[in-house]
């Protein structure tokens, strides 16, 4: 993961370094993000429909003052869209690239995020995970649950073509 926001414990002679994430659980997975990347967490609210939008961009909403992209990460993915259900939320991300025409974009979520502090040490690179797809940085495993990481900046460039 990169820009994470470490704390620093000193445990006897060493030095442990953790991460303040956030566990947001999708339809069948879950992402960990660093607490840093998610702006907000927001109940969900039906976004306003784009118009010959792909099918993963679910629409815009309105967030603070900003017209703010919303998206099925699970679509994005490949893996056909997911709709929300009772209980989903909309996790407001922070992009990676000062880009003024998408500095945030929202990902559904089917229910409400954790925050967890990780150490360092106990996330690990999957050793299962497939090929990486379509917006997904990397895999992990994190208490012997895999995770996704997922990919902002193609997540963002994504967004930033369909401007054009």
């Amino acid at each position: 993961m990169t820009d994470l926001t470490t704390s620093e414990e000193q445990a006897g002679d060493r030095v442990l370094n953790s991460v303040h994430c956030l566990l947001i659980p999708l339809l069948n997975e879950t992402m960990v993000l660093p607490n840093a990347a998610v702006a907000e967490v927001i109940g969900f609210t039906a976004p306003t429909p784009v118009t010959d939008a792909p099918d993963w961009l679910l629409g815009r909403m309105t967030w603070r003052d900003h017209r703010v992209p919303v998206i099925s990460l699970e679509a994005a993915m490949g893996k056909g869209v997911v709709r929300p259900k009772p209980g989903s939320r909309i996790a407001v991300l922070n992009t990676l690239n000062g880009n003024a025409s998408v500095p945030y974009v929202g990902v559904l979520t089917q229910g409400i995020p954790r925050l967890q502090v990780v150490p360092a040490f106990a996330i690990t690179p999957d050793p299962d995970a497939a090929a990486v797809v379509a917006s997904v940085a990397s895999r992990v495993r994190l208490n012997n649950e895999v995770m996704l990481i997922p990919d902002l900046d193609d997540l963002e460039q994504r967004l930033v073509r369909l401007h054009r």
